[in-house]
């Protein structure tokens, strides 16, 4: 669509609204085109199912310019004989799957079940810290944020940033190497902090007692430092090579990018906290008495978790949030000079969080505990503004189920926060020097509510999409979702009342299992979106399924696997490429028969009505697109032509939508604003949203995509079952339906 209602060409090949697997399948040399703009690796043989508008803004890529190239790749293609689509994927292409895999393990079996076993016991008996041995908190802490964090940092740095980069992932063969190196140190340290540091406060409780006779027993604390430190190193070990694979992909890549040094300075915060991982095994491992156990944890335990929250993953997602979120969502994308201050401020914050407060430890200067509020004042100021910048709250061009992760996420690293800058007023309204349970609240607030509910989301979009399967076809994770924050929820609100009153204990430990469960949906979703993956790339994937109708929504190969005598059907009606097999595995399972009738000009109510004779299906199954219109024609509910009109709120819910809907050429105005949406009829009694709207041009490419964005948006709002386009010509669009204010904004208006 072009300002001023200019007539789009449809003498391109390939054009905007056009899916990845389509255009490959059909210009096989296209596909050398995306790989060099980050496609290869990402979505099987023929991409994911994304629209080529989608895939420019994504990989930040000029739309004309890649148009451009596709359209002359598409032309070479039609000069040669043969259309096979080649593919072989590389360690590059699908090195996240090992690494993803790994992380969720790390994050269903020590940060959730592990977890929920250690709050269990510590909030029932009511001894906190004390409870269990140190060392299993220790190794609960090593597995979440070295097994989860830092193995999920790294699958998606090597997948995700060459793409970015329009570059290769140098040393392949190396950054697969990394992972066993990883899991081998993870694996001994953390059986090694069973052991360490030694149990030195007295205690009843049996749990206690019997581990330190076991310990007595069988004194494996020898070899237990060995075996641990030797661990820790090769974790360091790792880190380095990994940093060394990302410096020399982004060094060859030669696109620098704002968010570039964020990365580059985050990188270095985890190789700074791998080396003092080291250090600190050594030094927890070799406590001798309960005055050391609280020299040494008491003051080195913060500053390793604030190098390894703030300093590694807080400031690696606010980092990627620059460049990911516009991209992906449309949000809007913060002012050039936010990077350089972010990158200043959050730096200098964490350096103050990580120096004042074992100087504290020290001097018991009350002046260095200010400066460690102060940091933290700081890195809220920070999340704060950032998140005010991207308008994250606002309208959304894209809408899945990742992103109320994402918004989640960003909500809890405020409140987060703000439990840190409160810890002194807790400590004081309480009565107490220092909460164990406060800060266990606090941290669990930003460990799993905004670092977790991050990966969650950020993953949940990004498997399915690198796989090639559908996004909209898979789970929503809703029930994910719910039992996160409420597992979330319970346990910093839990925790903190347990100061007050020891009522609250079993619900703290319950917490620990909902949030178990959260995890696990997640991981599943995964783990099957990574073997979905790896059967389309193997080619062995079928969408044969059980379907009682074939409507104008059914996708094309579905009909096809589940009636293969529909074909002769299709190629009467002149869909020739259906003839070929590998059309049918791939661009067809995604094809819904609406779109390919509009495409082709087809009469869709009589290719349904002779498919349906073709497949068997009784007549009175049978919904005709004639009935449909005719049943939407009879509605009594109203058709409104501005959201002022609106009486009903699921109907306002509708315009909303609406206004999140945008060209992608023209992304300073919604479709609402550019007046190309004549009406909006809901029949609140039937669930069905019909929009009445136009374009501006009947042969606009671009048009496929916006009415697609349209039924995806309207059809995620709450109680509407079934979303109607009714696209119109007549009144003709024309500039003066833009409103006013914003055709002074477009520069229309002088």
């Amino acid at each position: 669509m072009r300002n001023g209602g200019e007539r789009c060409s449809d003498t391109r090949l390939v054009t905007p609204e056009m899916l990845l697997p389509e255009v490959v399948e059909k210009y096989p040399a296209t596909r050398k085109v995306f790989d060099k703009y980050g496609l290869r690796g990402c979505g099987g043989p023929t991409g994911p199912r994304e629209p080529v508008a989608w895939f420019a803004r994504l990989h930040n890529v000029p739309l004309q310019q890649l148009l451009d190239e596709l359209n002359e790749a598409a032309r070479k293609s039609l000069e040669g004989k043969s259309i096979e689509v080649r593919f072989e994927p590389t360690i590059a292409d699908t090195i996240y799957q090992p690494y993803f895999s790994a992380a969720a393990a790390f994050a269903v079996i020590f940060g959730g079940l592990w977890g929920a076993i250690l709050l269990a016991v510590m909030s029932i008996t009511y001894e906190v810290q004390f409870a269990v041995p140190y060392g299993w908190i220790l190794a609960h802490g090593q597995g979440m944020i070295s097994g989860f964090v830092v193995l999920m940092a790294m699958g998606f740095a090597f997948q995700a940033f060459p793409r970015f980069k329009h570059s290769e992932l140098q040393l392949p063969k190396l950054a697969f190497a990394i992972l066993p190196l990883m899991l081998l140190g993870l694996t001994g340290q953390i059986l090694a902090h069973f052991f360490l540091p030694k149990p030195v406060f007295p205690s009843e409780n049996p749990l206690m007692v019997n581990w330190l006779e076991f310990n007595k027993r069988f004194s494996p604390f020898g070899l237990s430092l060995v075996v641990g430190a030797l661990g820790a190193f090769l974790q360091w070990l790792a880190v380095t090579l990994f940093i060394v694979v990302m410096a020399l992909t982004l060094r060859r890549a030669n696109k620098p990018e704002p968010y570039d040094p964020i990365v580059y300075a985050s990188l270095i915060w985890l190789w700074l906290s791998a080396l003092a991982n080291i250090i600190l095994f050594v030094h927890w491992g070799t406590i001798p008495d309960r005055d050391a156990f609280i020299q040494r944890v008491g003051t080195w335990n913060a500053p390793l978790r604030d190098a390894q929250i703030f300093g590694f993953a807080a400031q690696l997602i606010l980092g990627v949030s620059l460049r990911f979120l516009p991209h992906a969502y449309g949000f809007r994308e913060p002012p050039r000079w936010w990077a350089k201050f972010l990158l200043f401020s959050s730096n200098l914050s964490t350096f103050a969080l990580v120096v004042s407060f074992p100087l504290y430890m020290a001097l018991r200067d009350h002046r260095l505990m200010a400066l460690y509020w102060f940091a933290l004042l700081a890195w809220l100021v920070l999340v704060v503004a950032q998140v005010s910048m991207f308008r994250l709250f606002g309208i959304a061009q894209e809408h899945d189920r990742a992103l109320k992760f994402i918004r989640s996420a960003y909500l809890w690293a405020v409140i987060g926060l703000a439990m840190g800058l409160a810890m002194p007023f807790y400590n004081i309204a309480t009565h107490q020097n220092f909460s164990h349970n406060y800060l266990a609240a606090y941290r669990h607030a930003l460990l799993s509510g905004f670092i977790l509910l991050m990966i969650v989301g950020v993953s949940s979009k990004v498997t399915p999409i690198l796989a090639g399967v559908d996004l909209r076809q898979t789970n929503p994770l809703w029930t994910a979702f719910v039992l996160l924050n409420l597992g979330n929820i319970l346990r910093v609100a839990g925790q903190t009342l347990l100061d007050l009153t020891s009522s609250v204990g079993f619900l703290v430990a319950a917490s620990g299992f909902i949030q178990w469960a959260g995890i696990i949906l997640w991981a599943d979703d995964l783990w099957n979106n990574i073997a979905i993956g790896r059967r389309i790339a193997k080619g062995v994937l079928t969408t044969a399924e059980e379907i009682t109708d074939i409507t104008p929504q059914t996708k094309v190969a579905t009909i096809l696997e589940r009636y293969p005598q529909t074909l002769e059907v299709f190629l009467r009606y002149g869909f020739a490429p259906l003839a070929n097999p590998v059309l049918r595995k791939t661009m067809a399972r995604v094809v819904t028969l609406e779109q390919a009738c509009r495409r082709e000009g087809v009469d869709l109510e009589a290719l349904l009505r002779d498919l349906r004779r073709a497949a068997g299906l009784e007549a009175e199954q049978a919904i005709s697109l004639e009935a449909s219109k005719q049943s939407a024609a009879t509605s009594e509910a109203p058709f409104h032509s501005d959201p002022s009109e609106a009486t009903d709120f699921t109907e306002k819910l509708i315009w909303a939508a609406l206004e999140g809907c945008y060209d992608p050429e023209i992304p300073d105005a919604n479709i609402v604003e550019l007046g190309l949406v004549y009406g909006v009829r809901w029949d609140k009694e039937k669930g069905i949203a019909e929009i009445r709207m136009t374009l501006t041009s009947p042969h606009c490419p671009i048009g496929d995509y916006i009415l697609e964005q349209v039924r995806q948006s309207v059809g995620s709002v709450p109680a509407v079952k079934e979303v109607r386009i009714d696209l119109t010509f007549d009144p003709p669009w024309s500039l003066d339906r833009i409103k006013p204010e914003v055709r002074q904004k477009l520069g229309l208006e002088w």
